[in-house]
């Protein structure tokens, strides 16, 4: 139960869909919005994976007697005990940005968040998330950004709360003359690609990952009907996207940086690198060009090794058929994942898959 029209549940969703296909569960997957609400409470659910920071969900998931698992981006005290759920871990993010601007030496952070954010539970929590661990680090903690900037106070990092409220800080920072990243660096939450191409800069960004969330409200599910108890459990991205607002102009490639994100977040649907150059607005030629100079391969060599990236891991990890980890990595079918690994590693998924074992195996001798 999500809404299809917002791109963070579309990407929950496909999460959903991959995780299920490749746990080769027999279900039929049902999407419902929530729009007609008595229907829904009257319908039979065997099992349910709803996004609880919807109030018109909380009623159909309170009332329907499935199994369920619901998602929340911040902590709450209102789970029933008949339900498993996922809490999205803002320390956790907090704790990524803060270790960045550690990294880069920075003796002054702040936080930033606009005005809609500032009203939601999650934007509230990175916000003292992030204050707590700076104190902890003993660094000094910037109340007050725009009079940190006003007088001038620089440098120091700024950790917000989305990427829209990084969107907006960077855009005051270029109408007042103030250097990014030189005078304040900024990271922001979400890798919200409208908000990155609305931005003067690209955003250095930590990646929520919302299909990644799809496959571990899935997991969890699965842990649910496997155990028969319900679950509390935490989902804790930290992936963070670095580009312009923390490292030099020179050293990042935006159309790089857009396709590297799309391809990371749709590598599984079989996607041709035409889409990838229809969505950066770019020639294949350039992107190629531009990929070669910054990460020294192409963007079809990029695209293949995330696919074989995560093939190795799901070999390794999971009882998986081989057919089920092809369409899981964006190949066709298992002839065609041969094909590549054979060109790529020098053996076939099924000798990768036993070499894993061997090797866990051996480290378990060891120990």
């Amino acid at each position: 139960m999500l809404d299809s029209m917002i791109y963070f549940d579309r990407q929950v969703l496909k999460g959903i869909k991959a995780k299920l296909d490749e746990a080769n569960v027999n279900v039929s997957l049902h999407l419902e919005s929530g729009t007609l609400l008595e229907e829904l409470t009257r319908e039979h659910w065997d099992y349910v994976i709803a996004d609880y920071d919807k109030p018109h969900f909380q009623q159909i998931v309170q009332t329907c007697g499935a199994k369920s698992v619901v998602y929340s981006n911040h902590q709450r005290d209102d789970f029933s005990e008949k339900m498993s759920s996922v809490v999205m871990d803002n320390t956790c993010l907090a704790s990524a940005a803060l270790r960045r601007f550690l990294d880069a030496k920075y003796t002054h952070v702040g936080f930033y968040t606009n005005e809609q954010d500032a009203l939601q539970p999650w934007g509230q929590e990175r916000e003292e998330a992030f204050q707590l661990l700076t104190m902890q680090a003993g660094i000094h903690f910037v109340h007050d950004v725009h009079q940190a900037m006003a007088a001038r106070q620089f440098p120091f990092g700024v950790y917000c709360s989305s990427d829209r409220s990084a969107r907006k800080l960077a855009q005051y920072c270029q109408c007042n003359a103030i250097a990014v990243p030189k005078d304040v660096a900024i990271i922001g939450t979400d890798s919200d690609d409208t908000e990155r191409m609305l931005s003067p800069l690209p955003l250095s960004s930590l990646d929520v990952n919302p299909y990644e969330l799809g496959r571990f409200c899935v997991e969890t599910l699965i842990k649910t009907i496997r155990f028969k108890r319900t679950l509390r459990l935490r989902y804790a991205p930290e992936t963070l996207y670095e580009a312009a607002t923390t490292t030099h102009c020179n050293h990042v490639d935006d159309i790089v940086s857009r396709a590297t994100l799309f391809i990371r977040n749709n590598f599984h649907l079989n996607i041709n690198i035409k889409q990838v150059t229809d969505y950066c607005r770019t020639s294949r030629k350039t992107l190629d060009t531009r990929f070669l100079a910054a990460q020294g391969i192409t963007a079809h060599q990029y695209l293949t090794e995330v696919r074989v990236a995560r093939a190795k891991y799901l070999l390794a990890h999971s009882q998986n058929k081989l057919d089920s980890i092809a369409l899981q990595c964006g190949y066709p079918n298992q002839s065609y994942l041969t094909q590549v690994f054979g060109k790529q590693l020098g053996v076939s998924p099924s000798q990768y898959r036993q070499a894993s074992i061997m090797h866990f195996l051996s480290k378990m001798d060891k120990q």
